[in-house]
């Protein structure tokens, strides 16, 4: 709506320069008012040139920063699923955050609720190649990363569940195409975090649901086997 309303105003100032100019051919070029016409309409267009290209300067900025923020919140979406999942420091680098990635086995329990989480990552991502792709398009590695995670999107589509080494290479190939559009490292760093890891179900769950919403989890789960 906002890009028609500035193509009518250029459409309708370029128009009012040429009636003008029309004009001044029509008084005679040589006389004062055609003069005066001619200046007129010449300010005109230098008007609406440099404003076109504010407008330019300004849009390709605002899209600019709009990917910057699609970018960074994929890449805190991912570090919040993979603390629900692994567990380690909540606030990671990308680096650490790919350390934790790498470090994942197939014998590591994926939850329900963690793999929604990671579903919703991919879904999320798929939406956003199609509706903000004029911002995904003006930093480069964007596309890539999200066109990774949305493959996340088909995590239960399958007739045999994904398992979660699949997972994770998904998260790592997201991950590294996302931080290498952000400026960021790109590395795995391993050291003193594997330590942290605990993918089991009652971890998970903890971390997803807090202590007393685990808690309640398990004296239901009780209750229905008594």
């Amino acid at each position: 709506m906002i890009r028609f309303v500035r193509l009518i105003v250029v459409v309708g100032s370029l128009g009012v320069s040429a009636l003008l100019m029309w004009m001044a051919f029509a008084l005679g070029t040589q006389t004062d008012w055609g003069q005066l016409l001619i200046n007129l309409s010449s300010e005109i267009v230098g008007v609406v040139i440099t404003v076109a290209i504010v407008e330019a300067f300004l849009e390709r900025r605002r899209l600019v920063e709009r990917a910057r923020r699609l970018a960074w919140d994929a890449v805190h979406a991912v570090e919040s699923g993979v603390w629900v999942w692994q567990g380690g420091p909540r606030d990671l680098e990308t680096d650490e955050l790919l350390g934790i990635l790498h470090a994942v086995d197939e014998g590591d329990f994926l939850a329900d609720h963690t793999e929604s989480m990671f579903l919703n990552i991919g879904t999320r991502s798929r939406r956003q190649l199609t509706n903000d792709l004029d911002a995904i398009e003006r930093l480069p590695g964007l596309m890539n990363g999200l066109e990774q995670l949305a493959r996340l999107s088909g995590l239960r589509d399958g007739r045999t569940l994904m398992s979660p080494r699949k997972v994770a290479d998904i998260l790592e190939e997201g991950t590294v195409e996302l931080a290498r559009a952000l400026g960021q490292p790109t590395d795995p760093y391993l050291a003193g975090l594997i330590q942290y890891r605990d993918p089991s179900r009652q971890s998970q769950e903890r971390r997803h649901f807090g202590e007393r919403g685990a808690g309640g989890r398990e004296e239901r789960a009780v209750g229905v086997e008594l």
